[in-house]
C-alpha cells in the first residue's frame, strides 16, 4: 500500500513539473523575423523613413533606391514616411513578417505621394506664341517653338490624370489628353498654328512608292512687302555642287502647288530626281503666275538693287536644313521666305524659301 501511494505521488509530481516547464516555454517571446524592404521611386524633396518611431533612413531627393533589413517581432509592424524636418506623416505602410522580400514604390511631387509613374514624351512645334502644359489644371511646363522632351507623370495605379494645353495668358483649352496608369510610355505630338492645336496630321505614303510627298505651309518674314496673296512653289532641279548663282533646271511638265495665304497646308507628290547628286529647289511666285509676290519698290529691295526671279538659284532652304529626296516617304515642312543679296555680276535681290523646318517627326 505504501508503495502504491509513493508511486502515485511520484507520478503526480512528475506531471506537475512537466506541465510547469511547458508553460514556462510558452511564455518565452517568439524570436524576431527579419525581412528585406526595398523602396523605389522618386521625390523632389528629402524624405524621412521611420520604423517603430525611429528614423531608419533619410536619403537625398531624386531617385529613390533604398534597401534595408527590418526586424518584425509581431505579426506586423508599421513604416512611416514624412518630409524631412516635419511631423506630418505622408504615408503609412504595414510591414508583415512574411515574405522576406517586400517592395514599396513611392513617387512624391511635394504635395502627394503616388504609387506609380509613367513616361510622357512630348514632341511638338508652335509656329507662334507660347504654350502652357497643365496637369490636372496646374501648369507644369511652358514652351515656345520646338518641343522635344520627356516628362515623368506621377499617377496612382487604377486611376487617370489629364494633360491640357492652352495658349499662355488665355484660359481656353486647346488640347486634352487622358493619361492612363497602365501604359508605361505615352506620347503627345502636336502642331500649334498660332490659333489651334493640330494633333491628327496624317502623313500618308505616296501613291507611287518611287515618289515623295511634300506637305507644306508658307510664312513670310516680310509682311509689309508681301502682297498678302496665295503663292505657288515652282520646282527646279540642280546639282548639289552648283553655286547659288547658278540657274536651276525647271521641272517639265511644270511642277507647282499652291500654299494659301491663310497658312494652311497643301501637298504635292514629287517624282524622283535625275540622280543622287541632284536636289530640288523652288521659286515662290504669285499663284498662277511667275511674278514675285512682293512689291518691287518696297524696302525689301535697297536702292541700286533689282528684284529678280529666283529661277531655282537659291537652295538654302533645302540644302542647309538637310532636305533629301526619300522615295516612299511623306514630309511636313514649314517654309519661311528669305532674301539673298548678290553684288556680282549685277546688284540683285533674290527671294527664296530661306528656312525650312521639318515637322514630320511630330506626327510619325
Amino acid at each position: 500500500m505504501k508503495l502504491k501511494i509513493f508511486t502515485l505521488f511520484f507520478l503526480s509530481a512528475f506531471v506537475t513539473l512537466s506541465l510547469s516547464c511547458r508553460k514556462a516555454e510558452l511564455l518565452q517571446p517568439e524570436p524576431a523575423k527579419i525581412i528585406q524592404l526595398s523602396v523605389t521611386g522618386s521625390t523632389n524633396v528629402e524624405l524621412e523613413y521611420l520604423y517603430k518611431d525611429s528614423i531608419i533612413a533619410t536619403p537625398p531627393a531624386g531617385g529613390i533606391s533604398l534597401k534595408t533589413l527590418l526586424a518584425v517581432k509581431d505579426q506586423n509592424a508599421v513604416l512611416k514616411i514624412r518630409k524631412k524636418g516635419t511631423s506630418e506623416i505622408l504615408l503609412t505602410r504595414t510591414i508583415t513578417a512574411a515574405p522576406f522580400d517586400q517592395n514599396i514604390s513611392i513617387f512624391y511631387d511635394g504635395t502627394k505621394i503616388y504609387n506609380n509613374a509613367i513616361s510622357l514624351e512630348i514632341k511638338g512645334y508652335a509656329l507662334s506664341g507660347e504654350l502652357e502644359f497643365l496637369l490636372d489644371g496646374n501648369v507644369i511646363s511652358s514652351e515656345t517653338g520646338k518641343v522635344n522632351k520627356v516628362l515623368s507623370i506621377l499617377i496612382d495605379k487604377g486611376t487617370t490624370r489629364e494633360i491640357q494645353i492652352r495658349k499662355k495668358g488665355e484660359t481656353a483649352i486647346l488640347f486634352t489628353k487622358t493619361i492612363e496608369s497602365t501604359i508605361p510610355k505615352q506620347d503627345i505630338g502636336y502642331l500649334f498654328d498660332g490659333t489651334k492645336i493640330v494633333d491628327n496630321v496624317k502623313l500618308d505614303p505616296p501613291k507611287n512608292p518611287a515618289n515623295m510627298i511634300v506637305s507644306a505651309k508658307f510664312e513670310t518674314t516680310f509682311p509689309n512687302q508681301f502682297k498678302n496673296l496665295d503663292v505657288d512653289l515652282v520646282f527646279y532641279t540642280r546639282l548639289k555642287t552648283a553655286s547659288n548663282t547658278t540657274v536651276g533646271t525647271k521641272v517639265m511638265p511644270e511642277l507647282r502647288f499652291t500654299l494659301p495665304k491663310d497658312g494652311s497646308f497643301n501637298s504635292i507628290e514629287l517624282p524622283p530626281l535625275p540622280g543622287s547628286n541632284y536636289i530640288y529647289s523652288f521659286d515662290i511666285v504669285e499663284k498662277g503666275t511667275n511674278n514675285d509676290p512682293y512689291n518691287p519698290t518696297s524696302p525689301l529691295v535697297p536702292n541700286g538693287f533689282t528684284l529678280k526671279p529666283n529661277e531655282g538659284r537659291i537652295t538654302s532652304a533645302f540644302a542647309n536644313d538637310g532636305f533629301n529626296f526619300q522615295a516612299g516617304t511623306s514630309k511636313l515642312f514649314l517654309i519661311i521666305d528669305a532674301k539673298t543679296t548678290v553684288t556680282s555680276p549685277t546688284r540683285s535681290i533674290y527671294v527664296s524659301g530661306g528656312k525650312l523646318t521639318d515637322l514630320s517627326q511630330y506626327f510619325q
